[in-house]
């Protein structure tokens, strides 16, 4: 799963199946992205980053999408 990602959609308490209604997709498609089976297409990635703008408005693709965990020094 994408860290930053989980953490928004827990802090909006937003299902999967909610937030593939919003990008366009199904539920099963979106938990094949969120694992790995499959790929993020581009314009699905500007749908996620401009539905949690709202909260977030600095964040960016990368930070969204790479499955990375930064620990703070």
């Amino acid at each position: 799963m994408f860290p930053e990602l989980a953490k928004l959609m827990a802090y909006k308490r937003i299902s999967q199946t909610y937030l593939a209604k919003v990008i366009g997709i199904t539920q099963q498609a979106l938990s094949k992205k969120l694992i790995g089976k499959s790929e993020f297409k581009r314009s699905e990635m500007i749908k996620v980053k401009e539905y949690f703008s709202d909260i977030c408005p600095g964040i960016t693709m990368e930070q969204l999408f790479t499955k990375d965990i930064f620990l703070p020094k």
